[in-house]
């Protein structure tokens, strides 16, 4: 009896120390499953274990999410943790996301095209002095005169003979062209003749064209007052009167004229009762014959 009481108690001895090995056994692998369970619990998911043992994954398994690993440091070098299959890749601060590369991307062709716009303008400048040099030398350049439209006019002056009598002549001028080509040509009459024509003109000195008009064929002429009075007498007189009648009558829109002093209509001109001549009608070229 002894001696059983004896074994029995070196065997409930045994045993207790083999459950004290399996407690410490099941308590370290307790303490690893808990430090690694997000190891265990990722690879189960992603071997699919449950399911090929007994043919379905436990909700737990199925629905769990990997904590996200955190930059490890040896103090030396900076190691980065290498991501959990099947786990998202998530951005470390500091690191470039695509907002970012597209906003330096934006401010490097911003400066770009400011510096474009700055060269531009740089051109444009040295352009304009350019400009502002080639006018300062056309200005310093004599400037040529600018060639003057003309036009031929033929204007009546006289000429008297050996025997006193007047004569009319012609000459060909070329004067200004003008939108006021009557007004130009009685202007030039009055100017008297040049010393190349050879001819003379009786229109008394200082008269003036004040106007000039055409209607049907009648141009009338407004003289100053000094066209009144000439100093020769009656040969005078119609002379003058001849040759503003000849003058005009070159142009093919005047038949006759119709002679004004100072913007009137008068029935003579002349300085006294013995010489004197009638305006108060037009003349034509015919009224001379």
């Amino acid at each position: 009896m002894i001696f059983m009481a004896g074994k029995n108690s070196k065997k409930a001895k045994r045993n207790g120390i083999f459950a004290a090995i399996w407690l410490l056994l099941i308590l370290i692998l307790i303490i690893v499953f808990l430090v690694k369970k997000d190891d265990f619990a990722q690879n189960l998911k992603s071997t699919n274990f449950f399911e090929r043992v007994v043919g379905t994954t436990p909700e737990f398994i199925q629905n769990y999410e990997a904590k996200k690993k955190e930059k490890k440091s040896n103090g030396l070098l900076d190691v980065d943790v290498a991501p959990v299959p099947g786990e998202k890749e998530t951005q470390e601060p500091g690191t470039y996301d695509l907002e970012d590369l597209t906003s330096e991307q934006e401010q490097a062709a911003q400066s770009q095209n400011a510096e474009q716009e700055k060269a531009e303008e740089t051109k444009q400048e040295e352009v304009a002095k350019e400009e502002e040099k080639e006018e300062s030398k056309e200005e310093e350049a004599p400037q040529k005169p600018k060639a003057v439209a003309t036009t031929n006019a033929k204007l009546f002056f006289v000429q008297v003979d050996a025997d006193g009598h007047v004569n009319r002549k012609s000459v060909v001028r070329q004067i200004p062209k003008s939108d006021s080509p009557l007004t130009d040509t009685i202007k030039a009459l009055l100017s008297g003749p040049q010393s190349s024509e050879k001819c003379m003109s009786l229109i008394p000195d200082g008269s003036r064209l004040l106007g000039a008009s055409v209607r049907n064929g009648i141009a009338a002429l407004n003289f100053s007052e000094d066209f009144e009075f000439n100093s020769i007498g009656a040969d005078g007189y119609r002379a003058q009167l001849m040759q503003i009648v000849f003058t005009a009558t070159e142009f093919a829109t005047v038949e006759s004229v119709q002679f004004l002093i100072e913007g009137k209509r008068k029935d003579y001109i002349g300085s006294g009762e013995d010489v004197w001549m009638w305006i108060g009608s037009p003349y034509t070229r015919s009224s001379f014959n």
